[in-house]
């Protein structure tokens, strides 16, 4: 009872910085202590960004060796969605360093708070930008495989619909408070101005996401399907599409934990788990659109771990034309072994005749020694 009264009076009589200060002195005189929520290298944190940033530097080395097709489009939009990865990284642990996962009046010097909420501004919009970055880069990816014309209709469609959300919410965001600086500074309460609800433009993003995730790993899933392969051959290439599943997962675990959250009261504190799986589903992102070109440079140069003996081709992608090679098969396995087509980068998966048929077999699986 004495706790509410002493909250009304501040409330009624005091400035927010004025109330802060006595929540902290009270805490300290009744020997509360300061939690922090999290480290400012999380190992949960870390972990992803690490595994992100392996698979990244092996996918920029299976590039420049030309294993998993050539350099493209979508290979430098997931360079820059990297760097923003590496941006939200250290934004992140920055604002934990000012103050973030800490109660709000437990921030000392106080100016701490609206240095975090400045680091906060930038995170939502580099987030914004970094996550539709990595979906687009993954439909780049796509366009370069498949060929069918209602398969690439739905893939641009949905480069559209990440470039629309990309560029809706970083401008939701950005101006959010009227004045913008209010963004930051607001907490203080000491200037009159207009905010929309974060936490309801947060959840109908993470609910748009989502969905966009939903149909974009099962896009591939389909083709997959339908190409004339063995079974252990789809279900392997089917794998490897489906771990989008996994960003799908963290995006639905992001807004259970903006749901549990209220932020209204102290939002340092219950803020900072909505920033920590933002950091991971940007990691996961990544990782995610790493994967065909990690396991082009697996096969490549360590065929065992996947099941495959002998030396392996290029494992993963051409960008040949869809004409075989000149030289032929015996050219090419002579050097290295093996029986290697000369595949197109493009696959048209409504081919019937039996040369086609053939040539439709994706590269993400290699034949060897005969076997497909």
């Amino acid at each position: 009872m004495y706790h509410a009264k002493l909250g009304d009076c501040m409330l009624t009589n005091c400035t927010t910085k004025e109330s802060l200060t006595a929540e902290y002195l009270n805490s300290r005189e009744c020997d509360i202590p300061i939690v922090q929520r999290y480290s400012g290298v999380d190992a949960g944190m870390l972990i992803p960004f690490i595994a992100a940033s392996i698979l990244f530097t092996i996918r920029m080395a299976a590039k420049s060796q030309r294993l998993g097709g050539g350099w493209g489009a979508d290979d430098f939009t997931l360079i820059t969605a990297y760097c923003l990865a590496i941006a939200v990284f250290a934004l992140n642990v920055s604002m934990i360093q000012h103050g973030f996962g800490k109660n709000m009046w437990d921030i000392l010097p106080q100016t701490n708070i609206t240095e975090a909420y400045k680091r906060f501004y930038a995170f939502v919009l580099v987030y914004k930008a970094l996550i539709s970055l990595a979906k687009i880069s993954v439909c780049l990816f796509l366009l370069r495989i498949f060929q069918s014309s209602i398969f690439r209709y739905i893939t641009y469609t949905m480069i559209v619909v990440n470039s629309a959300i990309a560029v809706t919410w970083i401008l939701v965001d950005s101006f959010h408070c009227i004045p913008v600086h209010l963004s930051w500074t607001g907490w203080e309460n000491e200037e009159s101005g207009k905010c929309i609800d974060f936490i309801t433009s947060t959840f109908i993003n993470g609910f748009v996401n989502i969905a966009v995730d939903a149909i974009m790993v099962s896009m591939p899933l389909y083709e997959v399907l339908k190409l004339k392969l063995s079974l252990r051959k789809k279900l392997g290439v089917a794998v490897m599409f489906g771990m989008g599943l996994v960003l799908t997962a963290v995006g639905i675990a992001r807004v259970i934990i903006l749901s549990s959250n209220d932020s209204t009261e102290n939002p340092t504190f219950e803020m900072e788990p909505l920033n920590y799986w933002s950091v991971i589903e940007c990691q996961v992102a990544i990782i995610c659109a790493c994967l065909p070109a990690t396991r082009a440079f697996v096969v490549h140069y360590l065929p065992g771990m996947l099941g495959y003996s002998g030396n392996a081709s290029s494992g993963g992608f051409h960008t040949s034309s869809n004409t075989r090679s000149k030289a032929g098969p015996a050219a090419n396995s002579s050097k290295l072994g093996f029986i290697s087509k000369s595949m197109p980068y493009r696959i048209d998966t409504t081919a019937t005749s039996p040369q086609n048929a053939s040539d439709s077999l994706v590269k993400l699986v290699e034949v060897h020694s005969g076997r497909t």
